[in-house]
């Protein structure tokens, strides 16, 4: 049997949610959550096999939900299941250390089968989501000007970005504010030529700072 814990703001999609995977006999629902402050307590709580959340959430959102969840509860597989097809939330999620990431648009047996893969042990992405974020890595092949390298701190704060990080983990990390998080984010990026935190990660993997 495979614990399941689904955390989503939306009581409507929750109990679809509820009413499909309630009649798979491998899973058993455990917990639902409608923040993401209660999706964190919960996993902590429950410890289910697999963490189903969303990432647009009251108080606390999906991404920072796998980051905490991760850290406290590391045996907690979690799946990410949004409506955003975004390459940032992608490949923020899978350097995270998401087990998956489904759209809101796949059908139901989509999302159980992908389930039962990570379930199994593997990972899923779905097929929007992979593509997404095969087309997110590629940042602008361009000549830079000017000094386009980064400062001993711009580094650091890109390391934590390119690890998954969200900008108050890296504040609380590097003992700075979150508006200088952002301020570094902003040069390093303007300095570099890239307009997208995926483009900030493969610029990172590219330098060999960041093992895949």
């Amino acid at each position: 049997m495979t614990t399941l814990l689904l955390a989503d703001d939306h009581v409507l999609l929750q109990d679809g949610l509820i009413e499909r995977l309630s009649k798979q006999p491998r899973f058993s629902i455990v917990g639902t959550a409608n923040d993401g402050d209660q999706a964190v307590q919960l996993a902590e709580e429950l410890r289910p096999d697999i963490l189903l959340t969303d990432i647009s959430m009251p108080k606390k959102n999906g991404l920072d939900v796998l980051n905490e969840v991760s850290e406290i509860a590391p045996e907690v597989k979690v799946v990410i299941l949004s409506m955003h097809n975004n390459s940032e939330y992608v490949l923020t999620a899978m350097r995270s250390g998401a087990k998956g990431y489904v759209l809101k648009d796949v059908s139901s047996q989509e999302l159980v089968n992908a389930l039962n893969v990570i379930a199994d042990g593997g990972t899923y992405f779905s097929a929007k989501a992979s593509e997404t974020l095969m087309q997110g890595v590629k940042y602008e092949e361009k000549k830079y000007t000017g000094d386009k390298t980064p400062t001993p701190r711009e580094k650091d704060v890109l390391l934590l970005i390119a690890n998954g990080a969200c900008n108050k983990t890296i504040a609380n990390q590097l003992d700075i504010s979150v508006r200088t998080v952002e301020t570094h984010r902003l040069r390093v990026k303007k300095k570099l030529g890239i307009s997208s935190t995926a483009g900030l990660v493969k610029y990172a993997f590219d330098q060999g700072w960041v093992s895949q």
